[in-house]
């Protein structure tokens, strides 16, 4: 037996696990930097857990990878799973590993803001603080609507709170991360911008592409 009969028969004892164990979800496959929700594929069972097969221990606060128990012979990595137990990407698909998903808890817009290569004394560059902001994934309409559901969830990092104002609050880190589905043609960079559907902000202060898809670490921008 090779490598991909075996990888075979491995999907195979999945699906069937899913038929015991899964609930109804619906697949979706990103076509473009538009709504990756748009266009609903086939409907399988599956079933999530949190890192244990066993099916011996809950979630905890702050896991946003959990594997996942379906035909994968119908799924590919960037995949979206919709289903009662809520949205969840497919970050891999391993030879003979586990399936590993990233639940999400949002839906966010990513724009950029125009940077002019004047905007000091000296030629600095810098953001214009223009509204003409460019939609780089999202389409059009409300964030809810066409948003890419993504995994924001809160990473630790803390800055400094520079006003010293009493009643001012400290920039929190945010740990975002979006599925290997964005197309190529989009580099996400620092300064870039994150609205979610509760209308948060959150500028990336730095982002890197991995074959799981997009990890940012992000600051919550406040009026």
């Amino acid at each position: 037996m090779d490598a991909l009969k075996l990888q075979s028969k491995i999907y195979s004892g999945y699906a069937k696990a899913a038929l015991r164990l899964g609930l109804d979800n619906v697949q979706y496959r990103p076509s473009g930097t538009g709504n990756p929700l748009a266009t609903a594929g086939v409907t399988l069972k599956a079933s999530f857990n949190a890192q244990d097969m066993t099916y011996g221990k809950p979630n905890k606060y702050g896991i946003a990878v959990w594997y996942g128990l379906f035909d994968a012979s119908q799924t590919q990595v960037g995949d979206y799973l919709d289903g009662p137990q809520g949205t969840f990407f497919i970050a891999s698909q391993q030879l003979h590993l586990p399936i590993q998903l990233v639940q999400c808890n949002r839906k966010v817009f990513l724009s950029r803001t125009s940077i002019s290569a004047s905007a000091g004394a000296v030629d600095y560059g810098g953001p214009t603080g223009s509204a003409d902001d460019t939609i780089l994934l999202g389409g059009s309409g409300s964030v809810a609507d066409t948003g890419w559901p993504a995994s924001i969830l809160q990473f630790g990092q803390r800055e400094r709170n520079l006003s010293e104002i009493p009643s001012s609050v400290q920039q929190i880190g945010w740990r975002i991360i979006l599925p290997p589905s964005v197309p190529a043609s989009v580099v996400i960079t620092a300064a870039d911008i994150l609205t979610d559907d509760l209308g948060r902000r959150y500028a990336v202060q730095g982002a890197e592409s991995t074959d799981m898809g997009w990890r940012m670490t992000c600051t919550e921008l406040h009026a």
